[in-house]
């Protein structure tokens, strides 16, 4: 099943967990020092998605989990 990752950009603090853990998915913005998700396929509102593949949901889990402002969400599609 495809993997749908969630990102609340707005809401982030720039702690950089999420692109040291997967950054093949995110990066840190120089200008404003947030995480920016790549790949992204659709933007509503605060929020970004973007897909990824069934082999990296442990990294894009750890990424959630380490997030101390929780604006990273990880499903299944």
């Amino acid at each position: 099943m495809p993997i749908r990752i969630r990102h609340k950009r707005p809401e982030c603090i720039g702690c950089d967990l999420c692109a040291q853990v997967a950054p093949q998915y995110w990066f840190m913005d120089e200008e404003d020092g947030l995480a920016t998700l790549l790949n992204v396929s659709e933007t509503r509102g605060q929020f970004s998605y973007a897909n990824a593949f069934e082999s990296d949901l442990a990294i894009l889990e750890e990424a959630a989990r380490s997030c101390p402002v929780d604006i990273i969400k990880v499903e299944r599609s």
